[in-house]
């Protein structure tokens, strides 16, 4: 009888044992849940990098028909749809926008609302190319042909820090900074 009673308190878990697992599965599972907001808050840049992409191309078609960029932003400094971004979206037509007419007549278009603001600045050769807003921005080269440069700013997670999506007629490169923020 006794080999039967000490072989049935063997069989269950400890209150520590039990405790033990819970905090490993909590501690995952924290680190599963950042890892995936993180995920998905990278992800909206793929915004910035298609929209950049578009007005890269529409840029392209506008100089094929007139031999010059279109200056969509004027001063290059208002973002457009909206002049304030967040972590919310904004419909990318906006016509109480002082630059929607110019945006317009690019071209570029949106697929629906945008979580990022944009600008645009073209000028011919020998102008200069404003600087970007962002930490690192680059060493423009002498122009000897018309250029264009865009930068959009993003802050999709709402945390006041933002990321920015670049693109020039310098480099077919498209450069991001601060994915995610």
């Amino acid at each position: 009888m006794r080999a039967d009673r000490s072989r049935s308190q063997e069989r269950g878990f400890t209150l520590i044992e039990l405790m033990t697992v819970v905090i490993i599965v909590g501690v995952l599972a924290t680190l599963g849940l950042v890892a995936y907001r993180k995920f998905i808050t990278s992800s909206k840049t793929s915004e910035a990098i298609y929209m950049v992409g578009s007005i890269r191309a529409a840029e392209e078609s506008y100089r094929a028909e007139t031999l010059r960029y279109l200056d969509v932003s004027a001063g290059f400094s208002k973002l457009y749809p909206k002049t304030t971004v967040g972590a919310f979206k904004s419909a990318w037509d906006n016509p109480s926008h002082s630059d929607y007419t110019a945006w317009r007549q690019l071209g570029a278009r949106s697929d629906g609302p945008v979580y990022y603001g944009y600008k645009v600045a073209a000028g011919l050769a020998a102008g200069v190319p404003p600087a970007l807003d962002i930490a690192s921005s680059p060493t423009w080269p002498t122009t000897s042909e018309p250029w264009y440069v865009i930068e959009a700013k993003g802050d999709v997670d709402g945390n006041g820090v933002f990321s920015y999506v670049a693109g020039t007629s310098f480099t077919g490169e498209i450069y991001v900074e601060a994915e995610g923020e």
